[in-house]
């Protein structure tokens, strides 16, 4: 038997290890750039969940642990929040159940805008800056580049360009791939997707084989009743509804 040392099995052995060495520093993530979210602001968007002035965040507390307790029993980490039409809030919900979730840092938590074609999040969240999703998920930018670390236990990967062919981009083996990658190397326990509205484009339909369930956000007084079987229709076989959600409710 042979005892030489085979080169090219040498740089394998080097290029595994900076590998290693990578995963385990996205994996703390600390690599990512910190910014802090202004309260005012917050509140003026009503993510309640924040400052907990309003009462109505204890809801958003509620969903959060009855949600953890059906994931947990599931196996699950990828929840998608969709609506049937625009106006119903469902970044509303996004991010007041992000920053819940959050709370507790034993709860590692992604928040997502997938909302392509009118990005939302990072205005809700008074962040601005130049940011790209569609670069991303195409495998432009790397993941350092890219997220930003709103609190300890809370990462988001924005958005604030229009991007067209969104569900042409998302239906990519690059897309698939980039998504099952933060899974690996970011270890999030939840991961929250702000999609678009199921009834608007296929955008939202897109993204449904990347999702481990969907949360469905509908407007009191606003969504009827045949849109939200029409929702549910395109979601049948495809994706677990996890629940519905009813925002602006009236007592």
């Amino acid at each position: 038997m042979s005892d030489e040392i085979n080169p090219n099995d040498a740089s394998q052995s080097a290029e595994t290890q900076t590998q290693s060495t990578a995963l385990v520093a996205l994996d703390d993530w600390d690599c990512f750039e910190r910014i802090a979210l202004n309260n005012r602001v917050l509140e003026k968007n009503l993510v309640i969940s924040a400052m907990r002035k309003d009462p109505a965040y204890k809801a958003f507390d509620i969903l959060r642990t009855r949600m953890l307790q059906t994931i947990g029993e599931k196996g699950w980490h990828r929840i998608g929040i969709t609506s049937p039409t625009d106006g119903c809030g469902k970044t509303f919900v996004a991010a007041n159940l992000a920053i819940s979730l959050a709370r507790g840092e034993t709860n590692r938590v992604l928040l997502m805008d997938m909302n392509l074609r009118k990005p939302d999040m990072a205005r809700v969240l008074g962040i601005q800056r130049s940011i790209s999703m569609a670069d991303y998920l195409s495998g432009i930018i790397d993941p350092e580049e890219f997220f930003l670390r709103l609190g300890p236990s809370l990462v988001a990967g924005l958005n604030s360009k229009q991007t067209k062919d969104v569900a042409e981009l998302v239906q990519t083996d690059m897309t698939a791939d980039v998504l099952d990658e933060i899974q690996d190397i970011l270890a999030p326990d939840v991961t929250i997707f702000d999609l678009p509205p199921m009834l608007s484009s296929d955008d939202a339909m897109a993204c449904l084989p990347h999702l481990d369930a969907v949360l469905l956000v509908v407007g009191g007084g606003m969504t009827t009743e045949a849109e939200i079987r029409d929702a549910e229709r395109l979601l049948q076989d495809q994706t677990p509804l996890l629940g519905v959600i009813l925002n602006n409710a009236e007592d």
